[in-house]
């Protein structure tokens, strides 16, 4: 917004226009912005650590929440999760007493038409919970707590530099880019994620700022500290361009299953909403129904990742995956329905990869000469987070960044923008809506 001002100076005199100040801030914003993207790494990396302690505490096993789930006793697995979620209530309702009865607003909303102060205490105790969560096998993305933690150190450090209105909004933003970038080794996808879903526009101001707090918050975690990225793809090729109508068809088909998913998802919450308990018994029973569902499946531990990657380098039986699909599904459900700390972005990551290798199977059984089932269970993974978030290009982004392989390219954005226009077609609004689109939101509508 442009700094309009009344002036006395006489005719003729030169004046200096406020777009000239205006650029030049705009050169400092970057500075900022690669400030933001260093400590927000470091602020990844600090909740990473802080995720394999709370996973040591509460199953007593090193490695993945998937690889310890199996080695527990069923009924360890049962009351474990359970357990997490009463002390994740505990660290919710501090963080809700903190605040003094007041909405916190979520990053996004925060972002998109809050003020850019995002309250850092109540974003730690919230962290607390979501690591309460994630460690004893909440079925939700630890890389959603990581993303809001990055971006408290934007609106942290906005503040310490006495930054306020649009300028601070922007560093919130650069903090959870940076988040972004960091938690899936993307760095160009962690600046698109905030300009496509928050902004809606890849104007140049906004874009500049948030692509250099992605590139250096990835360089930091990934080649300086040495961090390896969450999916390991093995090397992927499309069989021949004739195949392409059915990349079309598999995101025409997660366009018209994400609606579905997103539906469970708000339901699950609804119905929790209305049960008369406290936050922490919430959040116990829904531990308690991802325990239960574990007892049989222990692959619904986690954000996901590590089936994922499994599935892509070794698939697996199609029974199996469709066993393991649908009761991720409901795990998720019950997780995020409870009011748990997370995000949805790595289980979707998941759904659309089984979906997708379901998908291959049976077009390699009818078509020998089409493409592995696992390009199919990658182009899934695209699709269906195109079609979930309404983030076309983000979607399209991500995936590449992590195959970087070309030859995917016409096949994934083909599936991702069917996906996603078939998906908004049923549904108008995003998994991010509530996020988005919260009481601050309401209020600026009025």
């Amino acid at each position: 917004m442009d700094r309009a001002t009344k002036t006395s100076e006489p005719p003729g005199a030169v004046v200096a226009t406020p777009r000239a100040g205006y650029h030049g801030d705009d050169r400092w914003l970057l500075l900022w912005a690669a400030l933001i993207g260093v400590v927000g790494a470091l602020a990844t990396v600090a909740f990473h650590e802080g995720m394999a302690l709370a996973e040591r505490i509460a199953t007593q096993h090193p490695g993945s929440l998937v690889a310890a789930a199996t080695m527990l006793a069923p009924w360890r697995r049962a009351i474990t999760p359970a357990l997490g979620g009463i002390a994740a209530g505990v660290f919710l309702w501090l963080a809700k007493r903190a605040a003094n009865g007041k909405k916190q607003p979520d990053y996004l909303e925060n972002i998109a038409v809050g003020d850019g102060r995002q309250d850092v205490r109540g974003t730690l105790l919230r962290s607390a919970s979501s690591l309460c969560t994630i460690g004893s096998g909440g079925s939700v993305g630890r890389e959603g707590a990581m993303v809001q933690l990055a971006a408290a150190t934007g609106s942290w450090i906005g503040q310490l530099g006495r930054f306020d209105g649009d300028d601070l909004r922007l560093l919130l933003a650069c903090g959870a880019a940076a988040g972004f970038a960091a938690a899936y080794d993307a760095a160009l996808s962690g600046a698109i994620f905030i300009a496509e879903i928050v902004y809606g526009t890849l104007t140049i101001r906004r874009l500049g700022p948030l692509m250099v707090a992605s590139v250096i918050s990835n360089v930091t975690v990934h080649q300086v500290l040495g961090y390896e990225p969450v999916y390991k793809i093995p090397p992927l090729r499309v069989s021949t361009l004739w195949e392409l109508p059915l990349f079309v068809l598999l995101g025409a088909l997660l366009g018209v299953l994400a609606p579905l998913f997103m539906a469970t998802l708000d339901g699950a919450h609804r119905l929790v909403k209305r049960l008369p308990i406290g936050l922490p018994l919430k959040l116990a029973l829904g531990g308690l129904v991802v325990g239960l569902i574990s007892a049989a499946v222990p692959q619904v531990w986690g954000n996901g990742y590590s089936v994922v990657n499994d599935v892509l380098h070794s698939p697996w039986p199609l029974a199996l995956v469709a066993t393991v699909l649908i009761a991720k599904v409901f795990a998720t459900a019950a997780t995020t329905g409870s009011g748990a700390v997370g995000g949805v972005f790595t289980p979707t990551i998941f759904v659309g990869a089984m979906l997708g290798m379901l998908a291959g199977s049976i077009a390699h059984a009818l078509w020998p000469g089409s493409s592995l089932p696992v390009v199919y269970a990658v182009i899934g993974m695209g699709a269906f987070l195109a079609a979930t978030t309404h983030a076309p290009l983000m979607s399209f982004l991500i995936v590449f960044e992590m195959t970087l392989e070309y030859q995917l390219v016409p096949a994934l954005m083909l599936a991702c923008l069917a996906a996603y226009h078939v998906s908004r077609a049923i549904r108008p609004q995003s998994i991010y809506r509530e996020a988005l689109h919260g009481d601050i939101a309401a209020e600026a509508r009025r």
